[in-house]
């Protein structure tokens, strides 16, 4: 068994636990997310590289929002690191379609919910910084010649 398979059965059994409340071993798992998760995919194991970021991304998610009152930024940053490995595996030209593909459309989706975090936060700087991801990701997606719409 290699460093994915055992991180997604890890993480497969977080959820199988049924504890959303029990966030710290769930951080743990992330933190220890292998970096061939972020990598080009053997295309004999592309469905459960693809199986593995989905979890990746809906862990981070699970963090983010159990900080959102408490630590509001440490809580950005657990949407900050998907957003960001997101546009890595976009960049990589070694990656398949597919995966830019999935991607972009999960690029989207965190756009969206890094927009939001902003707007219900109350201090000024949150506005600014909602402005700035807006230009940033106008930017990043400009640079990739509209992809997201030829996919």
């Amino acid at each position: 068994m290699d460093d994915l398979q055992l991180w997604l059965t890890t993480i497969k059994t977080w959820y199988s636990d049924e504890n959303p409340n029990n966030i710290k071993p769930l951080i743990a798992i992330i933190s220890a997310t292998p970096i061939s998760l972020f990598t080009v995919a053997d295309p004999n194991t592309h469905s459960q590289n693809e199986e593995a970021l989905a979890y990746w991304l809906d862990g981070c998610d699970k963090i983010s929002r159990f900080y959102r009152q408490q630590q509001p930024e440490l809580a950005f940053t657990y949407i900050q690191l998907p957003y960001a490995k997101l546009q890595a595996l976009i960049c990589d030209p070694q990656q398949s379609a597919t995966t830019k593909r999935w991607s972009l459309k999960k690029l989207d989706h965190i756009i969206v919910t890094l927009l939001e975090f902003c707007q219900y936060q109350q201090l000024q700087h949150w506005q600014q910084q909602s402005d700035d991801l807006i230009d940033l990701h106008v930017i990043f997606m400009a640079a990739q010649q509209h992809l997201n719409l030829k996919y």
